[in-house]
């Protein structure tokens, strides 16, 4: 690997372990379930917090909700997200909700109705003392198209703040990364 790709990628994960260090987004002994959807954000995030692991004197398992949105393409990402755990001899829990149903009876749209599916799914598993955090992979890419959203609708000022590093049991040590650092990162 080039050195100067090499640097990119331990910088990226000393950067995120900063973060998270600064925010107190995590504490040693934390039991972390880390959101992964299957795609190269999340997988991206997995592989980074599984290198700082030690460092940050936390346990990891994976944790997936499965939408039901695109019918057999939904179940195998749940199936790619299982066996990338199993490989990494991490436990997995799968939710999974139909995210159309919900959305058409309690009068949502699609995206609101999976948003609040998926992160009561999250909040589940942390009641249940599966976990004490849920790590997600929002990036500062995912931040910048938020707050455009948010002009967009007529916001005000309190939607200019975008998506916020912790809410509750959610953390999002990636808002300070652009996605092709973390393609990068796999890359590497």
């Amino acid at each position: 690997m080039p050195a100067l790709r090499q640097r990119s990628v331990r910088s990226l994960a000393n950067r995120v372990f900063e973060t998270i260090r600064q925010a107190r987004m995590l504490a040693p002994g934390d039991r972390t379930g880390v959101a992964v959807s299957g795609g190269a954000d999340s997988v991206a995030l997995l592989r980074i917090l599984e290198s700082l692991r030690d460092r940050l004197g936390i346990a990891l398992l994976v944790v997936h909700f499965n939408h039901k949105l695109r019918g057999a393409e939904s179940d195998a990402d749940a199936r790619f997200v299982e066996d990338l755990a199993r490989a990494r001899g991490l436990e997995c829990i799968v939710g999974c909700e139909d995210v159309s149903a919900a959305a058409a009876s309690n009068k949502w749209n699609l995206e609101d109705a999976a948003r609040r599916l998926r992160y009561a799914f999250f909040e589940r598993v942390v009641a249940e003392g599966r976990a004490t955090r849920i790590v997600v992979a929002h990036t500062a890419d995912d931040q910048a198209e938020t707050v455009l959203a948010h002009i967009l609708r007529g916001t005000g000022p309190a939607g200019l703040a975008g998506i916020y590093p912790a809410v509750g049991s959610i953390v999002r040590p990636l808002l300070r990364e652009r996605r092709e650092e973390l393609r990068e990162y796999l890359r590497g």
